[in-house]
């Protein structure tokens, strides 16, 4: 019965929560998903050329690795960084365009009152 209801309540969450992600004004947006996931990507692999000059210093006491090589990588990864942020802000700055002309179109939905239902003896 538990468990049951359990995943009956996670089914709804995730199914409440993909809904906001494609709903516009929610908070919850595949844009803002995208951002994040692209900025944990872009990280990671500044971290990992990071670690590589890290170990080839401990290890040849010298920096070997390319540096024109190592500036491509990090212009690269730069690059990943603002195709991301340029798609949002181009996204909500036409959102925001279209809020201007049609307000009606973002309203927020009205909560339902639930009915309080006495007890019976």
């Amino acid at each position: 019965m538990l468990p049951n209801l359990i995943n009956e309540i996670m089914k709804t969450e995730k199914r409440n929560f993909f809904y906001k992600l494609v709903r516009s004004n929610s908070g919850v947006s595949s844009k803002n998903f995208f951002l994040v996931c692209t900025t944990i990507v872009g990280v990671f692999m500044l971290v990992v050329l990071v670690a590589g000059f890290i170990v080839d210093m401990i290890f040849n006491h010298t920096i070997t690795i390319d540096m024109n090589g190592a500036a491509i990588y990090i212009g690269a990864v730069a690059s990943l960084f603002a195709s991301a942020g340029l798609t949002k802000a181009w996204s909500d700055a036409s959102t925001n365009k279209y809020l201007g002309k049609h307000p009606e179109c973002y309203k927020e939905p009205e909560e339902e009152e639930e009915e309080i239902i006495p007890d019976e003896e």
